[in-house]
């Protein structure tokens, strides 16, 4: 078993769970480079799991990647993909180019075609039993036909995904040693003899790609080895997520599956009780996350996973919390909708009913994970404003987030903590008379929470209107009371450090400020560096904290910029309408210019789709630049 060991902490990482990688540590580039390589191939053909033990071996040669994984809605067959980027810095999107693809099998390409970025600069391999090659895909640099199966075949197996693998890890330079154990590890469920034949299928690969080698030189050099030990994790957001709330005190979950956020859940059944912890699977979505406020009732920190379908049937509990204001943590890992929509693809269209979708004036917590280490942190950071302040929190990732798998250096731990419950310290005297006051109206708007059981801590918890006795009230006077203390303890949040990232020391300094909001933080701050190259300087946020929203924090740094523009993955640009409602009356008419740049899913942003996007609204500048160069 792998394990993660901090400070006061112990989780047991089993198959298919967040992993410590151990490696020589070499010495860091001067400048990173990266090279991004596809295998596609029909569900069931293996090319996910190649994909992983790709990722896996690339790690112990001392490198950096992510893997993203694609597939269709089908239970069975169709369409599948993995897409591995990797560097020798840490790599946290897909980039915008496809050095090498591999075709298992052309036949549902065309599916999820327009998410590969194929271009003339790209080397594509094919087996020789893929089938037909698509008209209408851009002409590749060159093109090989190999007979992968047919290899794996003459060795005694039909695994021709490994037979693919030993050939890219070749090409890639990875020690016999390294691939060897990356498939014993992916593995090691099966028989001996299904490892030994899996890894002489991989070194078969191998001297295929010495005899017929990839026409490509890899540009990943590998540094001068150093006598440092180190180690790295191979994470997704999901998990990490999990990783967070537990070490932030979770210590109950009921949830019911839903793609993509099934993997929360999964990975937390498994740890869960050895911190003693409880994991429920409920009939559905709205059982789930009563038993979750029930538990937060108790003083048991809690939380739910889910996606936008499921969060949506939550709505009216999640209402329920907030007015009787039980600690909450609600994770939705969006992906394209409505309805339905598309389960296997990623979106950032949850934003409104993340926002907006309780009915009734109900000011809660709205989260976002910056990346997939940023899970951890979020998840963490979630757990504790929820118990503190003794409220609803809802935490959006996305399915590229939640299910892709990143090379990663080792995470500290957040040292965010659940609270526990603001104990009843004594009786409250108002009229002479001693009582306890669950709602009592404080200056910071947080009210004693006393746990069932607790002598002279009888209340009533429901999601009537109540006064500050907790006692249902239709009065006018108790209404607005309630209304504005609920409001009230949420408003420092906007204080916290943690509401945003920033690529600047001087936020905002730079031409344009370019905002944006989960996962398209990475792949704006990889545009930047690219901008720079180019004599452009912008400045990025990535805002954590949608709401409430640090509304003075973002206006200052667009006070600073020349032009703010606001990029999301949705079609109606969710966020940015938000941010823009705060413009009473056009008071903020003296801010710059305000643009946005928004498109659904499922393909995703690229930095050179953001760089497209700035160049188009400084061209001015980027006129002189290109002078300049020549």
């Amino acid at each position: 078993m792998d394990t993660i060991v901090g400070p006061g902490r112990l989780f047991i990482r089993r198959a298919a769970n967040v992993t410590d990688i151990s490696q020589t540590e070499r010495e860091p580039q001067n400048q990173m480079t990266s090279l991004t390589i596809a295998m596609v191939g029909s569900g069931g053909a293996g090319v996910v799991a190649s994909g992983e033990m790709l990722l896996r071996a690339a790690a112990g040669m001392g490198l950096y990647g992510i893997l993203r994984k694609t597939f269709g809605p089908q239970i069975r067959g169709g369409e599948s993909a993995a897409i591995v980027r990797l560097g020798t810095e840490v790599v946290a999107n897909l980039g915008s180019e496809l050095e090498v693809l591999l075709v298992l099998d052309w036949n549902n390409f065309q599916r999820f075609a327009d998410e590969i970025p194929i271009s003339e600069a790209t080397v594509l391999i094919q087996d020789l039993q893929a089938g037909e090659h698509p008209q209408n895909l851009p002409e590749p640099r060159q093109t090989l036909t190999l007979d992968f199966l047919g290899l794996a075949k003459s060795l005694g197996s039909s695994h021709s995904n490994l037979a693919l693998l030993g050939y890219v890890a070749d090409w890639l330079g990875c020690p016999s040693d390294i691939i060897d154990s990356a498939i014993r590890h992916r593995l090691r469920e099966h028989s001996q003899e299904t490892i030994e034949l899996a890894i002489t299928v991989a070194l078969g690969g191998a001297q295929l790609q010495q005899d017929k080698p990839i026409p490509l030189q890899p540009i990943l050099s590998a540094p001068e080895k150093t006598n440092s030990i180190g180690k790295r994790w191979i994470a997704n957001g999901n998990q990490l997520i999990g990783l967070g709330a537990l070490e932030a005190g979770i210590r109950f979950v009921a949830a019911y599956p839903i793609t993509p956020a099934s993997d929360v859940l999964e990975w937390m059944a498994g740890e869960i009780e050895s911190v003693g912890g409880h994991l429920v699977q409920a009939e559905d979505e709205l059982a789930a996350v009563n038993m979750t406020i029930g538990a937060g009732f108790g003083g048991i920190p809690a939380m739910t996973a889910t996606s936008g379908p499921g969060m949506a049937l939550m709505s009216e509990a999640m209402g329920l919390a907030v007015a009787s204001e039980t600690p909450l943590v609600v994770v939705d890992v969006m992906r394209g909708g409505p309805s339905t929509g598309i389960p296997t693809k990623s979106e950032q269209s949850d934003f409104n009913l993340a926002v907006y979708g309780l009915h009734g004036d109900a000011p809660h917590v709205v989260l976002s994970a910056l990346s997939v280490a940023d899970c951890h942190f979020t998840a963490g950071w979630a757990t504790g404003i929820a118990t503190e302040r003794q409220t609803l929190v809802v935490v959006l990732s996305d399915q590229f987030l939640g299910q892709s798998s990143q090379i990663m250096p080792p995470l500290a731990n957040t040292n965010f903590s659940a609270s526990a419950a603001q104990q009843l310290e004594g009786d409250t005297e108002v009229d002479g008379t001693q009582r306890y006051f669950r709602y009592l109206d404080t200056d910071s708007g947080i009210s004693p929470l006393a746990l069932p059981g607790q002598p002279g801590g009888m209340f009533t918890a429901d999601g009537l209107e109540h006064n500050a006795a907790a006692v249902p009230s239709p009065k006018a006077a108790d209404h607005e009371q309630q209304l504005a203390k609920r409001l009230r303890k949420l408003d420092s949040l906007v204080e916290s450090e943690h509401w945003a990232e920033h690529s600047s020391e001087q936020r905002g300094q730079g031409s344009m400020l370019l905002i944006c909001w989960g996962s398209l933080y990475q792949v704006a701050l990889e545009a930047q560096d690219k901008l720079r190259e180019k004599g452009i300087d912008i400045v990025v946020m990535g805002i954590r904290l949608l709401s409430p929203l640090p509304l003075e924090e973002i206006k200052q740094a667009m006070q600073q910029a020349t032009q703010t523009l606001v990029i999301e993955q949705n079609q109606l640009g969710q966020f940015a309408h938000y941010l823009r409602s705060f413009d009473r009356q056009g008071q903020d008419a003296a801010l710059p210019p305000f643009h946005q740049y928004c498109r659904p899913g499922p393909t995703l942003f690229t930095p050179a789709e953001i760089v497209t996007q700035i160049q188009a609204l400084i061209p001015d500048q980027t006129a002189t630049e290109g002078s300049a160069r020549q």
